[in-house]
């Protein structure tokens, strides 16, 4: 396992120094959450990912990403570190066991592409890809494809999921939809319209089962949106389809408000309900070098191509904060949060308070947020406490 890791990531650093291309690491990550397990004890989880991006100039772009498939390292650790239980008769068949149990929850390829910019001299780029590729409707795009500013809601990813959607610890929300599996991005750069084609055979399917997706992005002075349309062909319906969009308008000074609104995932097979939605509301107030944010999220009945179990689940975040996360400055604030979710046999209402401090030091950017659950009571009383500690860096 370890031979075949080394291997891996040899060729990954030797093959851009054949073509001179430049290496970067624009994303390295380690989460933190404390919570009480099954057993009641008060236990610490971490994850982990990190990004490469290789860059050949005008000619190409190659990235690749790298993660713990485990979402809690500590028992990754704990498991490859001692002989899995089990009756063998020698040690290559113990030694056999932990390989499996690594291929399954260890060390894992987040995302292979490669991306050819201007391709035969027209203005297309196509990438060829494997694995995770993009996120639709998350607001982080606009950054790299314009220049702008991170207005993305904070309330997303495992910061504010540490324990996943429905119980799946594998999964987070962060926009509308994203593209997983092997396939092919074609891309036409602007400066203020920037389209998008996908064709791939989807991984939240499964092998033999194709997708496609068009999205497109559009800029114009206060107002951005980003807009897609997409169809599946699961082996056990005709199709389904998606559909979404993302909206930002600042208004000067005074404020902005962001908007994400679409249909994960639809079967037309099946009656037409309200939970097929994604909705999420989100004025913000700008004062001084403050601001006042309401968060209303209306959580999906599907997403990511498979049931959430939260239909009908509601949350609303209200948000007080001071300062910027900005190199030699701080962030910080005061969150509250009501969840409402009736798939709960117990503790379908929760109130949460949380106090966090975000700043950036010496390229390294440090977020703390310490929740406190105010109700139901928490049995034992220290379950109430859930800290979170992310650490992020790019160089």
């Amino acid at each position: 396992m370890r031979k075949k890791y080394l291997a891996m990531l040899m060729g990954i650093f030797i093959l851009p120094s054949v073509y001179a291309a430049d290496i970067k690491v624009p994303y390295m990550a380690l989460l933190t959450d404390g919570h009480l397990n099954e057993a009641g004890a008060f236990v610490l989880s971490t994850r982990a990912s990190m990004d490469l991006l290789f860059s050949g100039g005008d000619k190409f772009d190659a990235w690749f990403s790298l993660a713990f498939r485990h979402p809690e390292i500590e028992k990754y650790m704990d498991a490859a570190g001692s002989i899995v239980p089990g009756n063998y008769e020698d040690l290559d068949d113990a030694l056999a066991a932990i390989n499996r149990l690594e291929n399954a929850s260890g060390l894992h390829i987040g995302t292979i592409a490669i991306q050819m910019n201007r391709l035969f001299g027209t203005p297309l780029d196509l990438a060829v890809f494997v694995g995770h590729m993009d996120n639709f409707a998350s607001g982080k795009d606009f950054q790299t494809l314009f220049g702008s500013k991170d207005f993305s809601t904070r309330f997303k990813d495992y910061m504010y999921y540490p324990r996943g959607i429905g119980g799946d610890l594998t999964k987070s929300y962060n926009g509308l939809h994203e593209v997983y599996g092997t396939g092919l991005r074609l891309s036409l750069p602007g400066d203020n319209i920037y389209p998008f084609l996908y064709l791939y055979q989807d991984s939240w399917l499964g092998a033999g089962q194709y997708s496609a997706d068009l999205r497109s992005f559009f800029t114009l002075g206060p107002i951005k949106l980003e807009a897609f349309a997409g169809v599946s062909l699961p082996k056990d319906i005709p199709l389904a389809l998606r559909t979404g969009l993302l909206f930002l308008f600042e208004a000067s000074e005074i404020g902005e408000f962001y908007a994400q609104i679409g249909i994960p995932y639809w079967n037309p097979e099946e009656p037409f309900k309200m939970d097929l939605f994604y909705f999420m509301f989100e004025p913000r107030i700008l004062f001084g070098f403050g601001e006042f944010v309401i968060s209303l999220f209306f959580h999906p009945a599907v997403y990511l191509q498979q049931k959430t179990n939260e239909s009908g689940a509601i949350e609303l975040r209200f948000n007080l904060g001071f300062g910027k996360t900005e190199e030699g400055k701080a962030h910080f604030g005061l969150e509250t949060q009501l969840d409402y979710n009736p798939n709960l046999h117990s503790n379908s209402l929760v109130f949460d308070i949380a106090p966090y401090l975000e700043f950036v030091k010496n390229g390294v950017r440090w977020d703390i947020r310490f929740v406190s659950q105010a109700l139901p009571f928490s049995s034992p009383w220290y379950g109430m406490f859930r800290p979170m500690l992310g650490v992020s860096t790019a160089f």
